[in-house]
């Protein structure tokens, strides 16, 4: 089969979220479908794309009503079999079989917290739930909301795979003391950022969803016992505002490359978003070995066994210091069998002729 694929989220200068999920679908198909010829559509040139032999790229300019009418003239010229829409926008027109990823109704939930991109949003999944002949999402909290709010109950579930680069080094994951880490200088946080203390750890961006402001209230709990003073709390991303010297509360940016050691060597990972479609950074830690404590809101049901879960301040702030006297080791091989790509492709596959 001839399959297309919305390679647009590898243009965007952020490289996380729909970047990442992309990024990775897009490698675990080179990998894992060998059968079929795969075209990434491009809506810019971008340099270290995904190199396989199945999986070529092409960008489409301009970049203009891109999706709407760029792309929709490249389905309906060079006409493929199958349509893989990864960042939830579909063509207007196509005579492919039409799969569309929805990856959360954050913006549907919690309305007020999308001021400029509510209307697009939502216009986004209407379409695409009359559209699409497929639509996959990554947790079956997701598809129960999506039938919820918008009376679609045929979704299929997919869980995402554990990162490719967080797969590297997994035999030597397990450490005894996870406390010590020389963390990157960060140039926007206004100077270098170390720590040789042990530290809590946040990765995300920089939005209202994901309730910061919750974390560190944890944290400044969690400091005011004498034994904790020399903790830390690390948050990765563009979280200046946050930035507390004395109470312990640093800000810093690290490459991909970094983040795995980042896990690793974490007391914990928090998380208190005020909701998650999947949070890959919570698999991410696990698969790193990594404790991780969240609100339910943040976490998905197919995670939740494996993470601390509290919701009240008083419980989170509880499981922060279970978590710091007494680590728990994780099952990574069971999490890295169970969040595999090559699952998740097969699972895709299955789908092109159903």
């Amino acid at each position: 089969m001839k399959i297309s694929v919305d390679a647009g989220g590898l243009c965007s200068p952020n490289k996380f979220g729909t970047y990442i999920v992309t990024e990775n679908i897009l490698k675990a198909l080179g990998m894992f479908d060998k059968t079929n010829i795969h075209t990434g559509y491009l809506y810019k040139g971008v340099t270290h794309l995904p190199v396989s032999e199945n999986v070529k790229f092409k960008v489409l300019s301009p970049s203009v009503a891109w999706m709407s009418v760029r792309v929709s003239a490249e389905e309906l010229i060079n006409p493929k079999d199958v349509y893989l829409g990864l960042s939830q926008a579909i063509p207007w027109l196509s005579s492919a079989k039409i799969i569309s990823f929805l990856h959360g109704l954050s913006f549907f939930k919690h309305k007020e917290l999308y001021p400029d991109s509510y209307e697009a949003l939502k216009d986004q999944v209407m379409f695409a739930t009359t559209r699409a002949q497929k639509i996959i999402v990554s947790s079956a909290k997701v598809k129960q909301e999506l039938g919820e709010f918008f009376g679609y109950t045929d979704a299929t579930v997919i869980p995402f795979g554990v990162p490719f680069d967080m797969l590297d080094g997994q035999k030597s994951i397990k450490l005894a003391s996870p406390t010590r880490l020389a963390v990157a200088p960060s140039k926007r946080a206004g100077g270098s950022v170390k720590s040789e203390r042990p530290y809590f750890l946040f990765v995300g961006m920089n939005h209202k969803i994901k309730n910061i402001d919750f974390l560190v209230k944890a944290f400044t709990i969690f400091k005011e016992k004498p034994e904790h003073k020399d903790f830390e709390l690390i948050l990765v991303g563009d979280h200046q505002k946050f930035i507390d010297e004395k109470l312990g509360i640093r800000c810093t940016t690290v490459n991909r490359k970094e983040l795995p050691g980042l896990y690793r060597n974490a007391a914990g990972y928090l998380s208190a978003s005020l909701y998650e479609s999947f949070n890959l950074p919570v698999l991410e830690a696990l698969s790193q070995n990594c404790n991780v404590v969240g609100k339910s809101t943040a976490i998905i049901p197919e995670l939740a066994e494996y993470v601390n879960v509290a919701d009240e301040l008083e419980g989170f702030v509880n499981a922060m210091n279970s978590i710091t006297a007494n680590k728990k080791d994780m099952d990574t091989e069971k999490i890295l069998a169970k969040f595999s790509w090559e699952k998740y492709v097969s699972k895709l596959k299955s789908l092109y002729s159903a």
